[in-house]
């Protein structure tokens, strides 16, 4: 999607005025921005607008460096009343879209696929939460532990007989296995943490920033280039200035 809101924004004339080309800019930064709030709200790490989470787990204040440069300015968040930020942030992104179909940097049918493309950002966020919200039964908790007791309570008279001395060790084994497994069981319920067993979201979201800031440098060379064709032909009429040789440079993108 940040492809398309980026490099369709050059097939118009008007998208290339720095005004544009800024607003463009502010869209990619806040989908980058979503990404964040997303790996955030999941950890349950919320007040992100000021620029200072607060963990209700813990009740320390940390500070999103993330979000210096990302969020939209004099925006409010609403998370303390229900509304996550990052389906907050969405409907920046659905405004650019409709105005950059108005202005015509796009088709009816690329704005039509940058909106699919938005709700399943959105969809997928709603998956995420659902998971994270949804946790075992405390009655079927109660209910396994008490299973796992009692049977590795008669378990050992169930095997006395025929192993001996040997039904102890065996016994052990078996019980440890078993609340091993519900241990392990425990921690996956919520793969979102911060230990060491969960997903790695920090990492991800990084990764993908990295890699979108790379798209969007380049993108911003390529239109300063073009910038620069276009002096040169309507100053010099396709001719070359005194002293110097035209060089082209051809660069394309594509899906």
């Amino acid at each position: 999607m940040m492809l398309t809101c980026s490099f369709n924004g050059d097939k118009d004339e008007s998208a290339t005025r720095l005004s544009d080309r800024a607003e463009t800019e502010r869209a990619v930064k806040i989908l980058m921005a979503i990404l964040f709030a997303t790996k955030n709200h999941l950890r349950a790490e919320w007040g992100a607008f000021p620029g200072v989470g607060f963990d209700t787990v813990t009740g320390d204040q940390f500070f999103h460096a993330e979000y210096s440069d990302l969020l939209p300015s004099g925006v409010t968040g609403y998370d303390h009343r229900g509304l996550g930020i990052p389906l907050q942030l969405t409907f920046f992104i659905e405004q650019y879209i409709k105005k950059g179909y108005q202005r015509g940097w796009y088709h009816a049918p690329q704005a039509s696929q940058m909106t699919v493309q938005l709700n399943t950002l959105v969809d997928a966020y709603g998956r995420m939460e659902t998971i994270r919200l949804t946790s075992v039964p405390i009655a079927h908790l109660i209910h396994e532990k008490q299973v796992l007791a009692l049977f590795g309570m008669f378990l050992p008279f169930a095997m006395v007989t025929e192993m001996g001395w040997w039904a102890i060790p065996l016994t052990t084994f078996v019980v440890f296995t078993l609340y091993g497994i519900d241990g392990i069981a425990g921690q996956l319920e919520d793969p979102f943490g911060n230990n060491r067993n969960d997903i790695n979201m920090a990492a991800i979201v990084e990764d993908i920033r990295s890699e979108i800031l790379v798209l969007v440098d380049e993108w911003k060379r390529v239109g300063e280039q073009n910038d620069e064709s276009q002096w040169f032909m309507a100053t010099y009429g396709g001719g070359s200035p005194p002293g110097r040789i035209p060089t082209f440079r051809v660069v394309s993108f594509e899906d």
